[in-house]
């Protein structure tokens, strides 16, 4: 058995085994909504009180906010998350691209870049969205408005890598291009 068959083996597994996670995070798109409209906070996938992508900023009763507070923190909350399955999908791509022995490709390391870039923009989102949400949910409470802002370690942690396999995308499409480069001179 050649590792170039192996290589491939593993990567259409790991294409495979990345749609568990697609499918969840678009899934726990549906989470936002159902919270905010229907005050369900337990889509299956609760533990300890926290819910799959519903954590508010501010301790208010989805059952009080007016139509287009739910509506704007539905959004908000949604946006993040397809950012995230958009993510998972360029991971799913790349390990296809992987899989077919196209290592070195414009397209394998699109891929890459962009499964980069999504995660960047899923923590960026959250970060930005937060303080926008604790306005908009905190709007009619009669203790008074308040604006939410944090930066935890989980996102410099989750923005470091993200960043970092930006990079290398922009590295593959580099090499690719100087690769075709030197086929036409040959």
């Amino acid at each position: 058995m050649n590792t170039r068959t192996r290589l491939n083996r593993y990567s259409y597994f790991m294409a495979s085994l990345t749609l568990i996670p697609l499918i969840c995070v678009i899934v726990a798109c549906l989470s936002p909504l159902l919270f905010y409209f229907f005050n369900t906070t337990n889509i299956g996938l609760e533990s300890d009180g926290y819910s799959l992508f519903i954590e508010t900023v501010v301790n208010v009763a989805p059952t009080t906010l007016k139509i287009w507070q739910a509506t704007l923190a539905t959004i908000l909350d949604t946006l993040p998350i397809i950012g995230l399955a958009y993510a998972f999908y360029q991971l799913r791509q790349l390990f296809i691209c992987y899989s077919n022995a196209d290592y070195f490709s414009l397209q394998a390391a699109k891929h890459c870049y962009y499964f980069g870039l999504s995660l960047t923009l899923w923590v960026v989102l959250g970060m930005l969205f937060e303080p926008l949400q604790s306005i908009i949910l905190s709007y009619n409470l009669t203790e008074g408005r308040y604006i939410s802002v944090s930066l935890t370690s989980e996102d410099i942690l989750t923005l470091f890598p993200a960043i970092s396999i930006m990079l290398i995308g922009q590295i593959l499409k580099k090499a690719t291009e100087l690769a075709e480069e030197n086929k036409q001179f040959v």
